[in-house]
């Protein structure tokens, strides 16, 4: 009997942990709040978005296999509207390079803004070939603000 309730234990465990390994690959979004904002970020390789329908692409060639598109999504986090008219700088710097222990030169573009029925977000595409950990600042420059707000935060690539 004991053995039965320990083998059936295992089983459970093992079910549980699955499930949650799942759960946890599949949760591509995460969220930075930092001076009055709050940003909702996701990264996707860029050859997935054609797959999905989506015309929002920023380039018209056809994305390279290291080409991986970041999207964010701005909220004012006090009163937790949506941020629509601002213009967004990223400014992306990979990971130590292997052979150089040197960070990679940031990449610095517009994020551009993309409206989806009455959503705006803001994105383009990047070169990550590397695995590890991207550093990301945003360069947030709103309408009704006299300066821009500047936002960090770190993304773990991995293949």
């Amino acid at each position: 009997m004991r053995i039965r309730l320990q083998l059936i234990s295992a089983i459970f465990t093992t079910f549980l942990l699955g499930v949650s390994a799942v759960a946890y690959a599949d949760d591509l979004s995460h969220s930075v709040t930092a001076h009055g904002l709050t940003v909702h970020y996701g990264v996707i390789p860029s050859s997935k978005l054609g797959e999905s329908g989506s015309n929002a692409a920023s380039n018209i060639t056809a994305p390279t296999p290291n080409q991986y598109h970041l999207t964010v999504a701005i909220f004012e986090a006090a009163t937790g509207r949506r941020v629509s008219d601002a213009t967004v700088l990223a400014s992306v710097k990979g990971p130590r390079a292997h052979d150089t222990h040197f960070h990679t030169k940031p990449v610095e573009k517009r994020l551009d803004a993309v409206k989806v029925g009455g959503a705006v977000t803001y994105d383009n595409d990047f070169q990550m070939p590397w695995s590890g950990i991207y550093h990301v600042d945003l360069t947030v420059t709103q309408k009704d603000q006299p300066k821009p707000t500047k936002i960090r935060f770190n993304y773990d690539h991995r293949f």
